[in-house]
């Protein structure tokens, strides 16, 4: 399909008496052999071109720079496919390049020789070479400080390319790394996003930990006295999420089904785990949690994350902390069952990654021949097997009471001691204490008759 639209926007581009060029991106995964389904093109004209070919293809146009002469459109063909058109920068297709970020970006092909396969690109960085290298070179000139943001794209490249940035670029990252702070929050955000999303994101963020662009971002990040403290959280949470097997935690399908889908999102979490140290009682925090935002909260609120973002990676840094915290020894062998439908309850948004993150904050992963027998480990194993196993097909099903019962059955009046009574109801029929309607109704009639006899006392 891409390359029939490619076609048609050739004819189109003749029509218009366009030089179209295609730049940057596609070119680049061309030559590392990776799908492409963002394609980039320079031209001039470049609004009017891509408003007729959105008309042609009955495609949606969305303008994403409307300042004169910078103007750059972007046209969605469907689901994760984009043409984005440029107004080409100079008085050149040379010159266009020159501005651009990387020299592995700055390559260029007419579309029709694009379209016959032609890999002969202008290549006047020496982008070809560097790809062949595996380098991360800047283009000369002021090109990180004319967007500061390609200094965090350094390293997102390093990271999904498995890259190393040359050290002039380093240098200069260095040099200008506090004008990060200029950027717009989206799109450090996105950028973050993407360099978590490879797998081994860790020499990245170390990298950038190292050129104090980490910093500029998080100036929070370091725990007092153990200043590489959260490296070593995120590194080894990176190694437990890409093998999860080795945790012997389980139905395994499920946990990696749930980090192949969160990944990117559970990788901040872990980034930003110190930061979410609790200073109170898990209860306190229960109690506290409607009345104050956490500190990773402002800082995603900060960076524009989304809510459900916000939401995923609060649960699981609230999780790990809880954790950290109890130590998980109701979780124990034996486990009690009580305190631990409780943690399950509370913490159920983020228990999958919030466990995994506990582990991670281990001292040190335990050595291979001890894994099945680490106490923690034993625990998160245990708290598994219960959400997964007691908790969740028992979630399915209907509760055996709600609020109407309460009045009508029991002649009781609404407020504030129905969520009490529910609630514990809840706990008691997947704890599998009560199994039917009337047991459930007795133990609504007890709990209310204990909690009145409290407050007479």
């Amino acid at each position: 399909m891409i390359s029939k639209q490619l076609r048609t926007l050739l004819q189109l581009s003749k029509a218009h008496g366009s030089d179209l060029f295609v730049v940057g991106g596609p070119l680049r995964d061309l030559l590392l052999k990776k799908k492409c389904t963002d394609f980039d093109f320079a031209l001039r004209g470049a609004s009017k071109l891509a408003k007729q070919f959105a008309r042609d293809t009955r495609s949606s146009l969305v303008v994403l720079d409307d300042t004169p002469r910078r103007e750059t459109s972007r046209v969605v063909l469907r689901k994760q496919v984009y043409f984005d058109f440029s107004e080409m920068q100079g008085g050149s297709i040379e010159a266009d390049l020159g501005q651009r970020d990387f020299t592995f970006n700055a390559m260029a092909l007419p579309l029709e020789k694009f379209l016959k396969g032609t890999k002969t690109f202008l290549d006047p960085h020496g982008g070809r070479k560097d790809l062949k290298n595996k380098v991360v070179r800047a283009l000369p000139g002021p090109v990180l400080s004319s967007d500061p943001l390609r200094m965090l794209r350094a390293f997102r490249f390093m990271s999904t390319f498995g890259f190393e940035i040359e050290p002039e670029t380093l240098e200069r990252i260095k040099k200008q790394k506090s004008k990060i702070r200029a950027v717009a929050s989206e799109r450090v955000y996105s950028e973050l996003i993407l360099l978590l999303s490879s797998d081994q994101a860790v020499p990245s963020i170390r990298a950038m930990h190292n050129s104090g662009l980490l910093q500029c971002l998080f100036p929070g990040i370091h725990k007092k006295g153990d200043t590489l403290g959260f490296l070593r959280v995120f590194d080894q949470f990176e190694y437990l999420i890409s093998h999860p097997k080795k945790t012997g935690t389980v139905p395994l399908r499920e946990i990696e089904i749930f980090f192949s889908s969160k990944r990117s999102l559970v990788k901040l979490a872990a980034l930003l785990y110190t930061l979410e140290k609790l200073s109170v009682s898990p209860a306190q925090e229960r109690l506290m949690k409607g009345r104050r935002r956490s500190k990773v909260t402002k800082i995603l609120e900060e960076l524009r994350a989304s809510n459900n973002d916000i939401d995923l990676i609060r649960a699981a840094t609230a999780c790990a902390c809880e954790a950290a915290d109890t130590q998980l020894k109701f979780a124990g062998t034996p486990p009690n069952s009580s305190q631990l439908y409780q943690f399950v309850y509370h913490n159920e948004d983020g228990l999958v990654p919030g466990l995994f993150l506990a582990l991670a904050a281990l001292p040190e992963l335990p050595a291979e021949a001890v894994w099945k027998t680490n106490p923690t480990l034993i625990a998160v194993r245990n708290t598994f097997n219960f959400y997964f196993k007691t908790y969740l097909p028992a979630k399915k099903k209907k509760p055996l009471l709600n609020g109407d019962d309460l009045i009508k059955q029991l002649g009781l009046k609404p407020g504030s001691l129905f969520k009490i009574i529910l609630e514990q109801v809840e706990e008691a029929r997947i704890l599998k204490t009560i199994k039917t309607r009337k047991e459930a109704l007795q133990f609504a009639r007890d709990v209310y008759e204990s909690r009145m006899g409290e407050e007479i006392l």
